[in-house]
């Protein structure tokens, strides 16, 4: 436990090593200045999902609570023109006026600046987390194997041979996008194929990140962290057996990890070592 606070954490968004913000239970938002971790008042008992933001003014949030919070640099605020959703669950923007959010019953919606819109998924699957970049649109993963791709004003599923619940997904472009989930899965994909890819366990990863295609880092369950080294994925101590829920960073050598509990840990280049406040 952090001196932080008590509370799971769940994510972690930032857009430099002076401006992160670090969300989980019980309405719990941190925000990182540089210099001290802060408290934010949420104004609720949110559980927060994911993060993604354009600018340190315009961020958003996922709540499980059905609801995508707005922060315009002043207060969180609930998006109070949208129906209640089912529980969200992943945001992920290419810029302030294309910002997706997806939900468990196979719900993604998009921001175009204005509003928020439903979008054609063809499923009812939990949709869990989104990438993207410019190049080829978006991705959507799942429960069950689902990888939904971007196609015009809707989705497309993708099909290939995976019963996995995916967690995370974090691509350096459309030709390197990885993929993580249970029991200890772990897919690659290079634009046209998946390929599995060896974690060596059977554990849950819950998400993957990483500042580029050389250091790429996986987090899961009991302190698991997973670096991936010339291609093979190997552990590496995390000095925690807490639950790793979210990971984000600046650069190689500040990144980091979230998890129960209320832990923060922070990777320097070198090891990984908790963030007491």
């Amino acid at each position: 436990m952090s001196a932080l606070t008590s509370s799971h954490l769940l994510s972690v968004f930032g857009f430099n090593e002076n401006d992160i913000f670090v969300g989980g239970a019980e309405g719990t938002m941190l925000h990182y200045d540089g210099s001290q971790w802060t408290p934010m008042e949420t104004g609720g008992r949110w559980t927060f999902k994911d993060i993604w933001g354009s600018a340190p003014d315009n961020v958003f949030a996922v709540v499980t609570d059905g609801r995508i919070l707005h922060y315009d640099g002043k207060a969180w605020a609930p998006d109070e023109d949208m129906e209640k959703l089912p529980p969200m669950n992943g945001i992920f923007g290419l810029g302030s006026d294309e910002i997706y959010a997806c939900s468990r019953l196979g719900k993604i919606l998009r921001y175009d600046g204005t509003s928020w819109k439903y979008t054609q998924t063809g499923t009812d699957t939990d949709v869990t987390r989104l990438w993207g970049c410019k190049e080829s649109g978006m991705l959507a993963v799942g429960f069950d194997g689902l990888v939904l791709k971007q196609d015009g004003e809707g989705w497309t599923r993708m099909t290939f041979n995976s019963g996995a619940e995916f967690y995370g997904v974090c691509g350096f472009g459309p030709e390197e996008v990885y993929l993580v989930g249970s029991e200890g899965a772990i897919l690659k994909f290079d634009g046209v194929n998946f390929t599995e890819m060896p974690s060596q366990t059977m554990e849950f990863i819950l998400d993957v990140w990483g500042p580029s295609r050389d250091m790429v880092f996986a987090v899961g369950d009991e302190g698991m962290i997973l670096y991936l080294d010339d291609n093979e994925w190997t552990r590496i101590e995390s000095n925690t057996k807490e639950y790793l829920t979210g990971i984000w960073g600046s650069s190689e050598d500040n990144i980091y990890a979230v998890g129960d509990n209320g832990l923060i840990l922070r990777w320097n280049g070198e090891d990984w070592k908790a963030v007491e406040g």
